[in-house]
Formats: structure tokens, sequence, C-alpha cells
């Protein structure tokens, strides 16, 4: 690949290769793997002769002839193959998530669509239509979807279209980055059999995909997608793509701000801070375009008298899972073991590569700045606030830069062995040391294997280059062995890892259904009342219902006083969310979930009365067994669940 040069960050950079001349560029050549152009073509691919004369001489100083259709589609079709391969692994990839409706954080995150839908349900809930709802953006997508089907079908396989371009967008960085298809291919096939253990999962709870359609699989698609063109160079473009992101998540917008603009800091100001103005107002004005639109929104959590009882509910009782590190501090662990492997095996793939790899390093090391000085700040010195933006949200992307770093590197290895002289003693030394940490963590075994695999095409290159080595040493003509295995190492790979990513890819996808209740159908005592709810009570009806029964406002649609998984994120609304708990469970300053589903087990007259009084429902749910004596007519029974109707 000829050399680039330019003296802007932002710029390409010139791959200055202190041993190119002897074979030691990073990038395996493009011809070596296919994909390239001989000397002897000119820039459109025709054929050139230094004997060209006449018109033909004529033509050649006038300029470059207009390629013809036929020559702009050629790349295309050179393209396609891969991107077909990598298209049907990302299927499999989404359709591993099952297709899912109606269970989980859709119990809360869909009732904006839903009443979009039909603005005749749960008017008189409090969540629902008084609570501030922090994803306005989602309800307008799930919106058209409910109304293709009401009962969830178009939401489940909307998951596994959304996963699908994730996974797309993961080939597409792995193409920026290396820019060479087969290469790419192989990398995002190993990135993807590391995918198909780990499920994206990281520290705190967080994900890139769940097996649900809600605003943070949004958010991890668009940013994604906003990280090759910031590996290319196309910043505008990554911008568009990280508002996007912003736009259905208030958190990736707030971290995404700061990130970006960090990389963009990171990069530099060699041409001046215009130019770094420049950049940034190009990486992260969509996103603050956003910010301003979603300000009364976001900065209504900021202020108030009620800041500090609400901190208390969201961090210590109702969510201390993701906002008290001290919590899940073990899980640290891997997030550091992931960057010891990405590090040590694959740092030399952020040198040169006409800056992406200077780029895509911009964006680990944002990352990591990110998320261990949020760690720092919650733990060593404790600082609510910023718990509270919840930096852990992006370390399933740093665990993934880091997990292609090193597919990257091994790939590239097992394709020219002479690459492994890249990585330092040190390198090796965090290679090995992450590998052990993370199988030692690994609780069922199938990241280890992942490993395993991940890691024998690189181990393979580097055995091969050890015996080249010895055979040299012995004048053993080697010439014909290197030259093909430059014309055919790449094939090898890729055939390689397909094989790696299939091995867990076929079971993932073989039991899909089994994950699948859009599929299944969601049968029992709780949806067959649900079913006698929508068919026999009015819509405005509000219900005082047991806490624990998150589906009821989404299947049931129909109002209720409160519930436990629908908590909000205004501190007065959050407080008023903790006060009708205490009231329907009977528990003042009750500290668990536990605690308050037991305390409206023991629901007594009393406490329904005085509760009917100020919350003026006309429904009561108790499990079955608990309606003696209490109040009310029987409407509805079933083997968990009594209906009491307070009417009248």
């Amino acid at each position: 690949m000829g050399n680039k040069t330019g003296t802007g960050p932002g710029a390409p950079e010139a791959e200055a290769d202190t041993d190119a001349a002897a074979g030691g560029n990073d990038e395996i050549p493009a011809d070596a793997d296919g994909e390239g152009s001989s000397g002897a073509e000119g820039a459109d691919g025709e054929e050139s002769s230094p004997r060209a004369a006449g018109p033909e001489a004529a033509a050649l100083a006038a300029g470059p002839a207009r390629p013809s259709p036929r020559q702009k589609l050629a790349p295309l079709l050179r393209e396609l193959p891969a991107a077909l391969i990598a298209l049907v692994i990302s299927i499999c990839f989404g359709l591993s998530f099952g297709v899912n409706y109606g269970v989980d954080n859709q119990a809360a995150y869909m009732l904006g669509s839903l009443r979009l839908l039909d603005p005749s349900v749960l008017t008189k809930d409090f969540y629902a239509a008084g609570a501030a709802n922090y994803h306005p953006a989602f309800a307008y997508v799930g919106w058209p979807l409910l109304a293709i089907d009401r009962g969830g079908a178009a939401v489940g396989w909307g998951l596994v279209v959304t996963v699908t371009l994730g996974a797309m967008c993961m080939y597409w960085l792995a193409a920026e980055l290396l820019k060479q298809r087969r290469l790419a291919l192989a990398t995002f096939l190993l990135v993807m059999a590391i995918a198909f253990v780990t499920r994206t999962r990281s520290v705190a709870v967080t994900f890139i995909f769940d097996f649900i359609l809600q605003p943070s699989t949004l958010g991890s698609l668009f940013l994604l997608a906003a990280l090759p063109p910031f590996v290319a160079g196309r910043y505008l473009l990554s911008g568009v793509f990280l508002g996007l992101s912003g736009l259905f998540h208030a958190n990736y917008l707030i971290l995404g701000i700061g990130t970006f603009g960090l990389t963009q800091l990171l990069l530099g100001w060699r041409d001046g801070w215009k130019d770094l103005a420049r950049r940034i107002a190009m990486q992260v004005g969509p996103a603050i375009a956003v910010f301003l639109l979603l300000s009364p929104l976001i900065l209504s959590s900021v202020r108030s008298p009620d800041a500090a009882l609400a901190h208390e509910i969201l961090f210590n009782i109702r969510s201390p899972h993701h906002y008290a590190p001290t919590t899940f501090k073990g899980r640290f662990f891997p997030v550091a073991a992931w960057q010891m492997l990405g590090l040590g095996a694959g740092a030399w793939l952020l040198r040169g590569r006409e800056g992406r790899g200077r780029r895509f390093g911009a964006a680990v090391l944002a990352l990591a700045i990110l998320i261990w000085t949020g760690t720092l700040l919650t733990t060593w010195v404790q600082i609510p606030r910023v718990a509270q933006v919840f930096v852990w949200r992006f370390a399933p992307f740093l665990d993934l830069l880091m997990q292609m770093l090193v597919c990257a590197a091994s790939a590239s290895i097992a394709a020219r062995p002479s690459l492994l002289r890249r990585i330092p003693t040190a390198g090796l030394t965090l290679t090995l040391g992450g590998f052990v940490a993370l199988a030692m963590l690994d609780n069922e075994g199938d990241l280890a294997r992942a490993l395993w695999l991940v890691l024998a095409p690189g181990a393979a290159g580097a055995l091969i280059g050890a015996a080249a080595s010895l055979l040299e040493r012995r004048r053993v003509r080697l010439a014909p062995a290197r030259a093909l295995l430059l014309r055919f190492g790449a094939y090898a790979v890729v055939a390689y890892a397909a094989f790696a990513c299939l091995h867990f890819a076929v079971p993932a996808v073989k039991s899909y259904r089994e994950r699948s209740n859009v599929i299944k159908g969601m049968r029992g005592p709780e949806d067959d009342m649900y079913a006698w709810i929508r068919a026999n009570t009015s819509k405005d009806a509000l219900f005082l219902t047991p806490p624990q029964l998150a589906r009821f406002r989404l299947i049931g649609e129909r109002a209720i006083v409160v519930d436990w998984k629908a908590s909000t994120y205004v501190p007065s609304e959050l407080v008023e969310w903790y006060r009708r708990l205490e009231d329907v469970s009977g528990r003042k300053g009750f500290r668990s979930a536990k605690e308050l589903f037991n305390g409206y087990g023991r629901l007594d007259a009393a406490r329904l009365d005085s509760l009917q009084k100020k919350y003026k429902f006309n429904y009561v749910v108790v499990a079955r067994g608990r309606e003696r004596n209490l109040p009310g007519k029987v409407v509805y029974k079933n083997s968990r669940f009594v209906i009491l109707s307070l009417a009248g």
C-alpha cells in the first residue's frame, strides 16, 4: 500500500515503518490477499505500456478516462462474497437472542409506544401517564411495530434485525481498520465466536445487545455504527450516528459526547486549534444538538430538593447492581483481562495504517479513561454524580475493541507469520496474563474454549515462522512456500475462522425458538388473567397489584397504583414512586424488593380500605387464598390470582 503523508491529526499518517524494506510492514500486501492490482496496472485497472503512442499517448496526456459502469461495479462485486458471509453470521447472531416481547425492561419502556397506539389506555397510571418519559424517541419506534402486531411479534423480530445490523457494523469496523477484506472477514468471524459466548455482556449488568428490543439496543446499534467512520476519518458521518445513539438513550448521549470529544483531543492539534475545533464540531455537534433537544428532560434530574433521598433510593435500594460498584467489584477483573489480552497481542495494529490504527487507538484510550476514571471516582472516592452517569455502560464496547484487536492480531500473524516480531516480550506476557485471567474467571468453560480457538491461528503462524527460521539457517529454499502462504494464507485463515464461529453459532441458532416467547407463546395463570382483564374491564380502570407483577400495564393494558420494575429518574418522581411502594407494602423505609413483596402479601382489610381511599382504585389483585377477609367481590379467579372488585 502506498504511503500517504499528512500533517494534521485527522489526516492520514505516513506509514513510516523502520523495517518496511525487510518486509516488516504492519499490513499484509494487498496483492497477497488477492485484492490489489499488479504493478503493471493503471489507475483504472487497465494494463499500461511504456510504448503507448499516437492517440493513446494523447488520451493519457488528457487525463484518466472515465471508468465504465463495469469498472465501477467491480470493486463492489469483489467485496460482495465476504459481506454476504458476514451478513449470514450476523443474522445468526441476531436469531441467537430469540424473538421476545413484553418481558423485562419492555414492561416499562414499551408503555410510551402503547399509549401512542391507544391513548385511551393507562390514563390514570402514575408511571405511564404522569412520570417523565426518558426515552421519547424509542416510543415512536415501538409504535409502528405494535401497530403491525399488537401481540409484539414485530417488536421481537425488530430485535433480530437490529442485532443483525449491529453485527454488520462490527464487520464494517474490521474492514476499516484492516482494509483487506479476507483478513477483515476472518477477524470478524473470530470476534463473533467470542460474542456468541459472552453475549456482549460486561461489568455492572451491561451489554451491547440483550434478548429484548429496548432503548439501549438502538443506542448500541448507532454507537457501533459511529466507530467505523471514525476510524476512517469521516467525522461528520460518525457524529451523525453518535447523535442518533444519544437520541434513543440519554446515557449514551452524555457518555458519547464525552468519549468522542476526548478522542479528538487525543488525536492532537498539529494542524492548529481551528482544525481541532472543526473536527470536534463534526464529531459531537449532532449529539450536542440532541442534548439541547432533550435538555429539559435531562436537567430535570439534576436539580431537585429531593436529590439526596432520590440518590439513596436509586443507588442503594432500587439499582445497586448498576450504581454501587462495591457490589460488583469482582466483575472488573474480566474488563482488565480483556485489555491485557487485546493490547498485549494487538497494540502493534494501532501504528500506521494511514491513521486508521491511531484513530482506533484513540477510541480505545478514551473509553479506558472514561471507565477507569469513573470507577476510581465511585470506589476509592465516592462521588454520587459520577455514579449516576453510569460510565460502565460503555464497558462492553471497550471489551469489543479489545476482542477485535486480539482477533485481528491472530488472523494477521496466521496469514503472515513474520508479523509476530511486532509483539514485544512485554506484549506476549500481557497476552498470556490476559488469557489465563479470563480462563480462570470463566465458570462454564465456553469462553476459555473460544479463546483457544481465537488464539490458535496466531499460535500456528508463530510455529510456522519459527520453523521457517530454523530451515533458513539450514539453507533450505523457502521462497515457493512463502509465496504460497502469501497467496492462499488468508483463505485458510477465513476457513478456520468460519469453523470457529460456527462451532458456537450453530447451537445458538438451533435453540433460538426455545428462547423466543413470541414463537412459543406466553401461557400461564398470569397471562390468562391479563386476557380476562383486557376483555372484561374498562380501559380507564385502576388496579392495586402485587408490586412484582411488572408486565401488568403492558400486557393487561390497565393502569396500576405502582410496581417495583417501573421506577423513574426525576428525583421528585422517584421519591413518589418509593412512597407509593411504602404504602402498598405497609413497610416504611423498606430496603429490598423481597421485603416489599412480603409486605404486600400481608395486605389486610384495614390497609386495603386506607389505600382505596387514597388512590381510588377499582380492583385489587392478590395471590389466591389471600382474598379471605378482604372486602370486595371476587370477579376473577385462577390457580394463582384473585381479582376483587371494589365498585360501589
